[in-house]
């Protein structure tokens, strides 16, 4: 195989919406208005470079460049074709990524259109190619163009718009149609930017007597030894006559080839060949999520020969691990939703993902590594992806493989029916969940394939008859694509990655308590009742068995917000700011802080707002997701949303930025891999132990009744065990009858292995205490970073440094008497001060 990449020196230009693939000419012809582009590249990126458009993701700028969607663009490269391997017998052209419809050009020849976003365009073009001069002319659209009114009645104009929660310039019915991001259209969290352009890598690929087209390992079994299964697929050439060949599959760690088989002279019939190889690998490395252990990659060699050329399958890495969806009965309709890794039952923690940029282009693959670093340092095992969003980039599942982050991965079908009638659009279904399935199925870390988001929920005629949506077996509205189409296709892919329909999904109506996965969004922040919005503890009443999403907004820090502003003015009632909100938000936010800190007022200061507005953001995560790991038979929680595409006042805990908010820091508290959590039930006060490691951790604590000043101490020496990979109530005992406006129940162990918890009792503006000075009672420098401990004679609430500092912890309560020690990351010798919200 040999690979000529063409991602450098392309040239766009936009043209009238009607010019269609026979205006080619038309536009070669033009000499004004070209602009000079690197792929991957949305139309926009050119745009902004050339002044032409302003970045759609600050102020409200998204608004003045929706013209783009109104025009063909047509991307234009030429290169020289002599050092193409003109004795192969193939030279693909492949373009991975095109956003959405597209016809593809040849010097000058069409050799084919596109309609799909999420598999590549693959076409031999051998015949079509030049040893001399070449050229490439790809005309695109946004695909939204070719749905008509008519299309649209078909689904009964099902298909949710942030227009009706109050986004009135977010929102298109036509996306249903259309293989493309749905997100970019606009969502409930961001603008209409809808992207078009060439958003993938481009290449020649050539290929001569054989071509390996596909190559998985799959573990079989772990005890005593490894059993693993190889299946390489070789495609022969030669369309009408048979070949032989030789395959060699190795498994290496570490450097050194462990085990190694080799078929010889293989019968190859024209076209595909499927191959089998069966593999035992002792003391193998098992992988594990990240907590519950390592995660030891090994790598994969593939290599065939034919004749006197000699192909290499693209070498990847997997890890031995088995995964199974625990969905046994516990109790009457009650049944778990639980992943079993390697035969221990894992509880699921973490957050939902989106695209990074709403241009997804132009992320960097910085970007990657810093969210999938800090995703691990909170404590997160797994990553959702979004059914609005995309099949990310080779470097985000590597990442998440190497890190230990579990993926539940949509499908990319979000909050609409789809015309899954059309036998066109079941065509493209199929191709890009087959494509998608091949492409992932290697990953250690693809734990789940989930149908739809939400399709099933929401257009129900029980739960919401407002969409007049009747579910037949001959119209199915979508319903068909997650509950036949994709488990054919896993089936036929990669059985030994679980399957769920949806999400959420499970019971006689998606959304029950007692199968499946939850939305958790009938409580809290989008509950009609908006004390249920702002009251933590009514997470404490859930019975859900996997919640998959639910989420509170905040905003973000002073600098992320005066950037996505562009330098405009921090006013809550202008439009700009609007726009920068949530559509849900809808003052919750002031509320929150009303309720938990401040009396209300007629209006809120900036620092007021964005210091208060995060402390209830991580308030709300951290309580409700303790509140769900409390519960014995949750075995998941997922909040709504881990980063984000834009600046806003959002779900996320990492901006745009990638800065941290405030919460960031409630969530890593509340997913500690080691953690000890107080709650009361039935009139008694439980204190519940959570070890996800595979390590006894031991200790020493203070329990009992302790004031906020420190002078009160009912308390006694409590010895702890967290048993490896447990949740366990270690104690229970009546609550005591003492002022709790004043003091609560406090544990606090003498190691720091494991944190304080404090009972929560009520609205931190009803507690009755003094601030406390924070005394730093160490500070040392070690390598970049500062190694500092804390103390406080009395209770301190959200202690942080100033200066904008990332720190190992941050936000956090000091108990009365307690030390704690933190690490400031990369803070050089200047002081530091500390300081408490209360």
């Amino acid at each position: 195989m040999k690979i000529v990449g063409l991602n450098e020196a392309w040239q766009v230009h936009e043209a009238p919406l009607h010019w269609g693939r026979e205006s080619l000419a038309a536009v070669k012809a033009l000499k004004e208005g070209w602009y000079a582009c690197t792929l991957p590249s949305d139309v926009r990126i050119p745009l902004i470079e050339n002044g032409i458009i302003k970045d759609p993701v600050l102020s409200d700028y998204a608004l003045e460049s929706e013209w783009i969607e109104q025009r063909s663009w047509w991307y234009m490269k030429e290169f020289d074709g002599s050092g193409l391997d003109f004795d192969s017998d193939i030279i693909e052209l492949v373009i991975e990524t095109i956003d959405s419809h597209s016809d593809i050009f040849v010097n000058d020849q069409h050799v084919g259109s596109h309609y799909n976003v999420h598999y590549p365009f693959v076409r031999n073009v051998k015949d079509q190619l030049t040893p001399g001069k070449n050229t490439i002319a790809v005309r695109v659209t946004t695909g939204l163009e070719s749905v008509s009114e008519s299309n649209l009645s078909e689904l009964n104009w099902a298909t949710c718009r942030e227009y009706d929660n109050g986004g009135k310039d977010r929102g298109d019915y036509r996306r249903s149609f259309v293989r493309r991001p749905q997100y970019t259209v606009g969502w409930d969290w961001g603008p209409r930017v809808v992207t078009c352009g060439l958003n993938g890598n481009a290449y020649l690929r050539s290929e001569k007597n054989i071509a390996i087209r596909e190559a998985s390992v799959v573990t079989v079994g772990i005890a005593p030894t490894a059993k693993l299964k190889a299946t390489v697929n070789i495609e022969n050439l030669n369309i009408v006559g048979t070949a032989s060949g030789d395959l060699l599959v190795e498994i290496s760690y570490d450097g050194s080839v462990l085990a190694s088989k080799k078929l010889d002279n293989l019968l190859l019939t024209s076209g595909i060949n499927y191959f089998d190889l069966d593999f035992e690998i002792e003391n193998p490395q098992l992988w594990w999520p990240a907590g519950y252990g390592e995660h030891p990659l090994y790598d994969v060699k593939v290599e065939a020969v034919s004749g006197d050329v000699t192909t290499e399958f693209p070498s990847f890495q997997f890890g031995i691990r088995t995964i199974e969806l625990d969905t046994t009965v516990l109790q009457g309709e009650d049944r778990n939703f639980r992943l079993v890794v390697n035969g221990m039952p894992i509880f699921s923690k973490g957050g939902n993902w989106i695209p990074n940029d709403f241009i997804y282009s132009r992320v960097p693959e910085e970007k990657y590594v810093t969210l999938i670093r800090e995703a691990v340092e909170a404590n997160f095992n797994m990553l959702r992806i979004w059914g609005g969003g995309l099949f990310e980039r080779d470097i985000f599942y590597q990442l998440c493989d190497q890190n230990g982050l579990l993926i539940w991965h949509d499908f990319m079908l979000a909050c609409s029916t789809y015309p899954d009638h059309r036998r066109e659009f079941m065509d493209e279904m199929h191709d890009e969940m087959d494509y998608q399935t091949k492409r992932l199925r290697n990953h250690a870390s693809i734990a789940l394939f989930c149908g739809t988001n939400e399709v099933h929920w929401i257009f129900n005629k029980t739960d919401n008859p407002r969409w007049n949506i009747e579910f037949k077996h001959e119209k199915q509205y979508g319903l068909y694509i997650a509950n036949v189409l994709a488990k054919k296709v896993l089936h036929n892919n990669c059985p030994h990655i679980p399957y769920w329909n949806s999400s959420p999904y499970g019971g006689a109506l998606p959304n029950a308590d007692t199968v499946g996965d939850v939305h958790r969004w009938h409580n809290a922040f989008m509950s009609l009742n908006l004390d249920e919005r702002i009251e933590p503890m009514d997470f404490d009443n859930m019975d859900s068995k996997f919640v998959s999403e639910y989420g509170y907004v905040g905003p973000c820090n002073l600098e992320s917000t005066k950037a996505y502003l562009d330098g405009g003015e921090i006013d809550f009632d202008s439009s700009v700011w609007e726009m920068h909100c949530n559509v849900f938000e809808k003052g919750t936010v002031a509320e929150g802080i009303w309720k938990s800190y401040l009396d209300r007022s007629d209006k809120l200061s900036v620092d007021d707002y964005l210091l208060y507005g995060g402390m209830v953001h991580s308030l709300m995560l951290e309580y409700s997701l303790e509140a769900m790991r409390f519960k014995p038979d949750c075995s998941g929680a997922l909040f709504w949303m881990y980063n984000d595409a834009w600046g806003e006042v959002g779900w996320t805990i990492i901006d745009y930025y990638l800065r941290r908010k405030i919460s960031y820091y409630g969530v890593k508290r509340a997913l500690a891999h080691t953690k000890l959590t107080l709650r009361t039930v039935d009139g008694k006060v439980v204190l519940q132990g959570i070890n996800d490691t595979a390590e006894t951790v031991s200790f020493q604590a203070e329990f009992g009744y302790i004031s906020f000043g420190g002078a009160v101490r009912e308390t006694k020496t409590v010895n702890l065990t967290l048993a490896p990979h447990s949740r366990s109530y270690l104690l229970s005992e009546v609550l005591p009858d003492r002022d709790y406006t004043k003091g609560t129940i406090m544990v606090i162990p003498a190691t720091d292995a494991v944190d304080t918890a404090s009972l929560r009792t009520g609205d931190m503006k009803t507690l009755r205490f003094e601030r406390s000075p924070i005394e730093v009672v160490r500070d040392e420098q070690t390598g970049a970073d500062r190694s500092v401990t804390l103390r406080s004679t009395g209770y301190a609430h959200g202690v942080h440094v100033s200066g904008g500092y990332d720190c190992s912890d941050l936000y956090f309560d000091l108990l009365p008497g307690e030390t704690k020690t933190i690490t400031v990351y990369s803070a050089s010798s200047e002081k530091l001060a500390f300081t408490s919200v209360r």
